[in-house]
């Protein structure tokens, strides 16, 4: 049972709870779910807090408040068809667990919540300074589940678990990675290690990038694409041979080859489907990060939406070679980053119904306008991935400084340069407010 609460309301929800002040405070967060593999993943949508005057001043420890404020937000959640969860705040540092008072009124909380919201899963968890812990009632059964961990999304993923950051044993790096770990440390590939990537596309960019998580040592890599090989694609698309153009090899067996042959621990799971369909949409729920490697907007679209849903990063690759007149040239990329939380690609105004009415003609988005092949070279793919899987890196391992800012990177092959261009986000983006952490529908019973 793991819980992930995209990166703003992680915010506010520990400036709430871990207030100063006469009482305990809580929060409650309104929340969807979704099976990924054999996993039940909770997804915060919403935190709902009291005002100073909801609570009730008691002898006893911890917090109380008024019924009115339960009613509020069970109407929100009936509203939205959310489930809720109850945070609070212990002030330990390396472990916390909830107290003896903690699971007495959770089990008499959570029943009451699942009666009205069935469909919806209802917990209650505790947060520590580096650690987190928590039951959960989910929908149909009786029996109460524990929370394994929490993430909180943010430049960096952390995972929250109740036996916080203590050590239990010095991971000990595989001589293959042992230079690898001086930069990102023992824990760093330990994370690396048990991280699933899901890749969209394996042409010229999303080959380049198999090829560097073979090398990095995740520990499975998702790799979506429904195409076979064909000889157009073989100078840019790496690990394709000739013989696959004869046998007309699909790509995803191409990448699990290659895969094999760099690193037997990696495992890779083909997937050949468009990312849009269902069998597609249930491999890469199981991803911790996606990265994108397709070329029409469209689909940047479709994946956006998804990680959006299941609160997953999404590192987005694009490069477009423009030959001009008189020798001229135009050669510019794009690696964005979107952080449930913080920003979406409709939020950074790179996607907009303008542009995707634009790709179409107007017409249903069966129809593609533009469907002239665009120069692709290998080596510029190349250079776009290798600074994905630095933004990889730093989502798994947080191996360089912090930063809170919005930024695309904008790629000049002429110039061979890579820069950061700080974006102001879109406010109250509607994608977000109604994509974020939506999880599965939970449909009308007729």
């Amino acid at each position: 049972m793991k819980i992930r609460i995209p990166e703003n309301l992680g915010i506010s929800l520990r400036k709430e709870i871990f207030k100063r002040g006469g009482h305990e405070y809580v929060a409650f967060a309104l929340v969807s779910h979704t099976m990924a593999g054999n996993e039940i993943l909770v997804l915060v949508k919403d935190i709902e807090f009291l005002a100073e005057q909801e609570y009730v001043e008691t002898l006893y420890h911890g917090a109380h408040w008024r019924g009115s404020a339960t009613i509020r937000i069970l109407n929100r959640a009936l509203a939205g068809k959310l489930g809720i969860l109850l945070f609070h705040a212990h002030e330990y540092s390396e472990s916390v667990g909830l107290s003896m008072d903690d699971v007495k009124s959770a089990r008499e909380l959570l029943p009451v919540y699942q009666n009205l919201i069935p469909d919806r899963p209802h917990g209650s968890i505790v947060i520590g300074h580096e650690s987190a812990a928590g039951i959960v009632l989910l929908p149909g059964e009786d029996a109460i589940s524990e929370v394994t961990s929490v993430r909180w999304l943010g430049d960096v993923m952390r995972d929250w678990t109740p036996h916080g950051n203590r050590k239990i044993s010095s991971p000990v790096v595989p001589a293959i990675y042992s230079t690898q770990a001086l930069l990102i440390g023992s824990s760093g590939q330990r994370k690396l290690s048990h991280t699933k990537v899901a890749v969209v596309g394996l042409s010229g960019g999303g080959s380049h990038v198999v090829q560097q998580l073979s090398h990095l040592g995740v520990g499975e890599i998702i790799a979506i694409d429904p195409d076979i090989s064909e000889e157009d694609n073989r100078h840019r698309v790496i690990g394709m041979t000739k013989k696959d153009i004869r046998e007309e090899t699909p790509k995803v067996e191409v990448m699990r080859r290659m895969a094999r042959s760099i690193n037997d621990e990696v495992a890779l799971k083909p997937v050949g489907h468009l990312v849009s369909e269902e069998f597609a949409i249930t491999e890469l729920k199981r991803a911790d990060v996606v990265i994108g490697c397709v070329d029409s907007l469209h689909a940047r679209a479709d994946i956006q939406a998804l990680c959006l849903r299941y609160l997953i990063p999404y590192v987005d690759i694009g490069l477009l070679i423009v030959p001009g007149e008189n020798g001229s040239v135009s050669i510019g990329g794009n690696i964005i980053t979107s952080i449930p939380g913080r920003a979406c690609l409709w939020c950074m105004r790179f996607l907009s119904e303008k542009k995707l009415a634009e790709e179409t003609g107007g017409k249903p988005r069966s129809y593609f306008q533009g469907t002239e092949k665009q120069a692709q070279v290998v080596s510029f793919n190349g250079l776009l991935a290798s600074a994905a899987m630095n933004e990889l890196l730093q989502l798994v391992t947080g191996f360089g400084p912090s930063s809170t800012a919005v930024s695309i990177k904008k790629f000049d092959g002429v110039s061979n340069t890579l820069e950061d261009w700080k974006v102001e986000p879109l406010q109250n983006c509607p994608i977000c407010r109604t994509e974020l952490a939506a999880g599965d529908p939970v449909w009308e019973k007729l």
